[in-house]
């Protein structure tokens, strides 16, 4: 189903994917007592018109991390689920700054949000939606609070931009970020973490993988492979094994693409360490 800017698909009974014409990604799941929308695209519009069409429940929204692409829309929320360090991070300055960015990069008109009355979320943290609770990993690396949710109903977790998308590399280069060495150890924690759900369905935040290097496939499915190979490759750089296979500028910044197996990173050369 087609709304406007939006394709809408029913990927299962109660969970829809939304993916936007700027190949950006949300979820929407659909409880019996309320909905939870995952992320929000950044779309200029207003969002809350087009998933009327779906649900006419109570809608809350879940963020993956506070990237201007993921959260654009959080002012047509009441309640907005966050992880605490994404917060802190924001009422700091540093994701702030990195969204005021954004807008001019994707000119976008700026809006503000109050994220200090954004309910904070952790690990320990239980969304319960009617017949499904929505449990949440830390994936520290991407933000501070880079988070995937856990959707044990349907079996899916919703990723964001944790480990990239498949094909598509992650950027490590935006202020924020880990270093490649903290995000190693944050990509080995987070293996064990998702031991449990390593036959789940991968969902990213970002529906069209576009990573160019000739041994990946074009819309390299995001899975648990790719995890394991985005350890690998934060090892490669840190032991400079491994050559950068492009370059390009990124507003004051030149970053560099690292890839290997199925997924890759642009980062810039001072955050190899």
């Amino acid at each position: 189903m087609d709304y406007k800017n939006y394709t809408i698909e029913e990927l299962d009974t109660g969970l829809f994917a939304i993916n936007d014409e700027k190949s950006d990604s949300m979820y929407l799941i659909v409880g019996t007592e309320k909905a939870l929308l995952i992320d929000t695209c950044m779309m200029e519009d207003d969002i809350l018109p087009m998933l009327r069409t779906i649900t006419d429940k109570p809608i809350e929204l879940a963020l993956t991390h506070a990237h201007i692409d993921h959260m654009y829309h959080s002012n047509e929320f009441q309640t907005v689920y966050l992880h605490e360090k994404d917060i802190h991070a924001w009422l700091h300055g540093v994701l702030k700054f990195v969204y005021f960015s954004g807008c001019l990069m994707f000119h976008l008109p700026y809006k503000k949000y109050n994220v200090k009355h954004f309910i904070p979320i952790t690990e320990e943290s239980v969304i319960s939606l009617g017949g499904n609770d929505i449990h949440l990993i830390l994936a520290t690396g991407h933000t501070p609070g880079s988070s995937i949710f856990v959707d044990t109903k349907h079996q899916t977790l919703f990723v964001g931009d944790a480990v990239g998308n498949g094909g598509a590399s992650a950027w490590m280069w935006v202020p924020g970020c880990s270093n490649i060495s903290e995000y190693r150890e944050s990509v080995i924690a987070l293996l064990n973490k998702l031991k449990p759900y390593e036959s789940y369905r991968f969902l990213g935040g970002h529906h069209q993988n576009n990573l160019p290097a000739t041994e990946i496939p074009v819309d390299q499915t995001l899975d648990i492979q790719c995890v394991k190979d985005m350890a690998v490759l934060c090892s490669k750089m840190l032991d400079h094994t491994i050559e950068p296979v492009k370059q390009q500028k990124q507003a004051v910044y030149t970053v560099w693409q690292y890839a290997y197996g199925s997924t890759g990173i642009w980062v810039t050369k001072n955050r190899i360490k």
